[in-house]
C-alpha cells in the first residue's frame, strides 16, 4: 500500500502526534488494559505508515498501524480514530475489513507464515454523542438459532475521549494537551480550557519543542473550529499566548 497524501486536518493533526514513537508509547502505556500492556515489548515498537482506511471514508477515520512484540511474538496494534460527530454503529465491521487487509499484506510479505499475527484493535472516538455501542463484533449479526458457531467475533478497545473527566486524562504533558484538544475542539468549552492547554505545552520540554507542538495544535484548531467562532478563537489564542510564561510571547511573535 502506498502512503496516502495527508490533506484532512484531523488526519494531519493525529499523525503529527501519533507517528512520533514517544507519543505512541505513552498513549499505549496509559490507555491499553494493564494485562495487555504488561506483555508488550516497547523496545520493538515500529510505526507502519500505511493507511487501510478507504478513500471515501478518509474524512471520517484516520488510522495508524504499529508493529510490536506481544509475549515475544510479532503482533500489531491497529489504532483507528473516528472523527464523526455521531457514532458509527458499524465501526466493528470497518475494523474487521481493515484487519483483513493487514493480514493479507502480512501473508504477501511472509510467504512461509503458518499463522496470522495478533492484531489489537483500538478506537479513539471524540464525537459529541456519548459512545453507546458495544465493542463486540458479534453484536452486529442477526441472531440465528444454532448458528452462533459460524459468526466471527472479536472485541475492540474503545476510548470515548469526549466523555472522560479531565482529571482522568493521564500521561505526559504533551499527551494531556493532545487529548484535551480532541475532547474540546468541537464545543463551547474550548475557550475555557485553552489556557490550560497552553500551560501544559509551555511546561513540556524545550522551547523549540513547545513551539513545534503549539503550531501543530493551533493549525488544527483554526481549521476545525466552527466558522462563527473563529474570530473569538483568534482573540483567545492571542490573549493566552501573550499572558503566558517565558516561551509564549516568543511563540506569539
Amino acid at each position: 500500500m502506498k502512503n496516502r497524501k495527508i490533506t484532512d486536518p484531523h488526519d494531519s493533526f493525529f499523525r503529527n502526534l501519533m507517528q512520533k514513537k514517544e507519543t505512541a508509547l505513552e498513549f499505549f502505556k496509559e490507555y491499553l488494559p494493564h494485562n495487555v500492556h504488561n506483555q508488550l515489548d516497547y523496545k520493538t515498537l515500529e510505526i507502519v505508515k500505511d493507511s487501510y482506511v478507504d478513500k471515501e471514508l478518509s474524512r471520517h477515520f484516520t488510522d495508524i498501524l504499529y508493529k510490536i512484540n506481544i509475549s515475544g511474538k510479532e503482533s500489531y496494534i491497529y489504532l483507528l480514530i473516528e472523527h464523526k460527530s455521531y457514532i458509527d454503529k458499524l465501526v466493528g465491521f470497518q475494523l474487521l475489513r481493515y484487519m483483513v487487509k493487514i493480514w493479507e499484506l502480512y501473508l504477501k510479505q511472509h510467504k512461509k507464515a503458518k499463522k496470522l499475527p495478533t492484531i489489537l484493535p483500538f478506537v479513539l472516538y471524540h464525537g459529541r454523542s456519548k459512545w453507546n455501542v458495544t465493542n463486540k463484533l458479534r453484536a452486529l449479526f442477526e441472531e440465528v438459532q444454532y448458528a452462533e458457531t459460524y459468526i466471527p467475533d472479536f472485541e475492540f478497545e474503545i476510548m470515548d475521549i469526549s466523555h472522560i473527566p479531565d482529571e482522568k486524562i493521564k500521561g505526559e504533558l504533551l499527551m494531556q494537551a493532545f487529548l484535551l484538544i480532541l475532547k474540546y475542539n468541537k464545543g463551547e468549552s474550548l475557550f475555557k480550557v485553552l489556557p490550560k492547554i497552553f500551560e501544559l505545552i509551555e511546561n513540556f520540554a524545550s522551547k523549540s519543542k513547545a513551539t513545534e507542538y503549539i503550531e501543530i495544535f493551533l493549525r488544527y484548531l483554526l481549521v476545525t473550529v466552527e466558522k462563527d467562532k473563529k474570530q473569538e478563537l483568534l482573540r483567545e489564542i492571542d490573549r493566552s499566548l501573550k499572558s503566558g510564561g517565558s516561551i509564549m510571547p516568543t511563540i506569539a511573535d
